[in-house]
């Protein structure tokens, strides 16, 4: 047992630590919470905030595959509102997400930016710090000038893009997004995987001289043949891993129809079709079905409703989908951080010796493991039977 004099001599320590520490003031992580913040968003915009912000709006409710990255324990944490859009537009991850974090399906949504269906007083009613824009929405919302009556109602807001140019913007955009939701560490930690699997893949398909023509087909079979994209979205995925994606070539705006016809006359090598899960009812499918993929999907669907495409008026004369050549990816990689997965499931396809060590499957599993609130499930790549 201490004597008593020690012990005294240890309270008076204690007491003077205590009284040090409550003359410091706030703690650090307070302190950076108050602290003024300025960021610098891909429109080359810089946004200066009072704080941290506490309270804010997704312009886009897909904004959540970022945010989930960021925060797999709480998604939607700061979040008071969000687009409408995640439910429509990519419903088997919406589903996994809401099943893992219930709390997600209870934030608002404000409609449709891009629409034009958002008022600044709508937003307004949400009391936000600060909305996060896609460079889709910017871009529209400037035609109809959205952003000076944001600017005059105070409404503060940054722009982020994984969907335009996701080879410059995707790292870019994460580091925005981390700043603003105060997760930079997460951030740099993803962005650093980002980096080393597309910088890797682009470095080996930079040695390989022939690079296979390919096409892009947006949204394969939910609309009339054949929409595709010219420098940029998943067609910088295509040039990147080793191919020459030929709506470069053939389209004189970033994104554009083309005809079967056309495809007919410029026999591309591949074909790779984007899909996701928009039937109406899935046990009723359509003459010409949807490339079905994502997180609802089994394997025999997606070759099914893939095989399906060949049944486009047309593609009867397009050697590629009639000799395996057509490939289906899950749509939403054009509007998400893990996009790095296409990328190498592009590598892999059109060049398959070169690439035939990298398992995109095994990465997919750990990707979801390390930074996703829910294990990975479905099928987000399939090749023809």
């Amino acid at each position: 047992m201490k004597p008593f004099r020690a012990v005294v001599a240890s309270l008076g320590a204690f007491a003077t630590l205590g009284i040090l520490a409550a003359c410091a003031g706030p703690d650090a992580a307070t302190q950076q919470a108050e602290a003024p913040l300025s960021v610098t968003d891909i429109k080359g915009r810089t946004v200066t905030l009072d704080k941290m912000p506490e309270r804010i709006i997704l312009g886009e409710g897909r904004g959540v595959f970022a945010t989930s990255i960021l925060n797999k324990d709480q998604p939607v944490d700061k979040v008071v509102a969000m687009g409408e859009d995640l439910k429509t537009a990519a419903p088997s991850y919406f589903d996994a997400l809401v099943k893992a974090r219930p709390e997600v399906q209870s934030v608002p949504t404000i409609g449709s930016l891009s629409k034009g269906d958002v008022s600044v007083e709508n937003l307004l009613s949400y009391q936000p710090d600060l909305m996060v824009l896609s460079a889709d929405n910017y871009d529209a919302l400037q035609a109809i000038g959205m952003p000076e009556k944001m600017d005059q109602a105070g409404i503060k807001y940054v722009v982020t893009d994984f969907r335009q140019h996701p080879l410059t913007n995707t790292t870019a955009s994460m580091d925005i997004l981390g700043t603003v939701f105060g997760k930079k560490e997460q951030a740099t930690k993803f962005n650093t995987e980002w980096t080393q699997t597309v910088d890797s893949v682009k470095e080996r398909a930079g040695k390989i001289e022939k690079k296979p023509s390919v096409f892009l087909w947006r949204a394969a079979g939910l609309k009339d043949c054949c929409s595709t994209v010219k420098d940029s979205n998943l067609g910088e995925f295509v040039n990147v891993a080793g191919g020459d994606n030929i709506g470069d070539h053939i389209l004189s705006t970033e994104s554009g129809d083309v005809t079967a016809e056309k495809l007919i006359a410029e026999q591309p090598d591949m074909i790779i079709a984007t899909g996701g899960s928009w039937a109406k009812d899935p046990k009723k499918p359509a003459a010409i079905p949807h490339a079905n993929l994502g997180y609802a999907t089994d394997e025999a669907t997606a070759k099914d409703t893939l095989n399906g495409l060949t049944k486009t008026p047309g593609f009867e004369q397009v050697t590629a989908a009639n000799e395996g050549r057509l490939y289906g990816v899950w749509h939403q990689y054009y509007d998400s951080p893990l996009n790095f997965l296409a990328v190498e499931q592009f590598a892999k396809w059109q060049h398959p010796e070169e690439f035939a060590d990298v398992d995109v499957d095994k990465h997919l599993q750990s990707v979801h493991e390390e930074y996703l609130p829910f294990a990975a499930s479905g099928t987000f790549f399939s090749e023809q039977r």
